[in-house]
């Protein structure tokens, strides 16, 4: 579990900078969204077992979560 977090994590991330580009925030809806919380959820499991991999893919999934938020926001949404 803890490895798969951390890859869609990573992934997740790619999406969040194809997202960052004007004009094309509604990525971030169908894309970067749903695999952060997947990621976070599977990194959110695997916690309990203490893996470093399990903690990086949670912070980075929530990062992740977080910007992209903020980035809708800041775009209305849609941009």
């Amino acid at each position: 579990m803890a490895i798969a977090g951390f890859i869609l994590s990573l992934v997740a991330a790619g999406f969040l900078l194809v997202g960052l580009i004007p004009f094309l925030g509604i990525i971030n809806w169908f894309t970067t969204l749903p695999v952060a919380v997947l990621a976070a959820i599977l990194s959110g499991v695997a916690l309990p077992r203490r893996s470093s991999l399990a903690v990086t893919g949670f912070v980075i999934s929530l990062a992740v979560f977080g910007v992209a938020i903020l980035r809708l926001y800041l775009g209305g949404g849609i941009l």
